[in-house]
Order: structure tokens, then sequence, then C-alpha cells
């Protein structure tokens, strides 16, 4: 089993109950699992604005980071106590 930390970060806190929140996998977890996971614990709350519950992903300009790396692929594979951040792309010119 892995957990890994969720944090919304920016804009996107006003979406979840709380700004940041662990979520356990099992071993060999990727993105995919993650995503999985917030659509069963957040998926109807988030539903319509900047999640697409049928394909279990975000909407729009989200940005998905583990520290520097960016998780864009839903095969990315996760690690034990790896924090994961959750934005909303800025935007402008």
């Amino acid at each position: 089993m892995i957990r890994v930390t969720v944090q919304a970060v920016g804009g996107m806190r006003e979406y979840f109950p709380e700004p940041e929140f662990p979520v356990e996998l099992p071993d060999g977890a990727c993105l995919g699992d993650l995503l999985d996971r917030i659509d069963q614990r957040h998926g109807e709350r988030l539903a319509g604005t900047v999640w697409n519950r049928k394909a279990r992903r975000f909407r729009g300009p989200v940005v998905i980071k583990a520290g520097s790396r960016l998780l864009g692929n839903r095969d990315a594979p996760l690690q034990d106590a790896l924090v994961v951040s959750l934005y909303k792309a800025v935007v402008g010119g």
C-alpha cells in the first residue's frame, strides 16, 4: 500500500473541502488510480466544473505535479509519500 498526499493549490482549493488530503493506493499505483480515487471521493462535487466524471479527469487547464515533475499521463507511476499538487493553469499574455 502506498500513501500520497493531494494538495489543492490556489484556485483549486475552492473545489475541495480540504486543501490537502491523504489517499491510500495499492502498490504499483499510477496517476489513473489516483484520479479514480479522486472521482470516488470528490467527483460528485467537482462534476461539471473542473471534473469530467465519465473520463475521470480534470477539465480545462489543470496542472498535476509531483515535485517538479508534471504528471499528464494516466500511466505515470506514483510512489509512497509523494505529494501531488493540483493547480489551475494561469493563462495570460
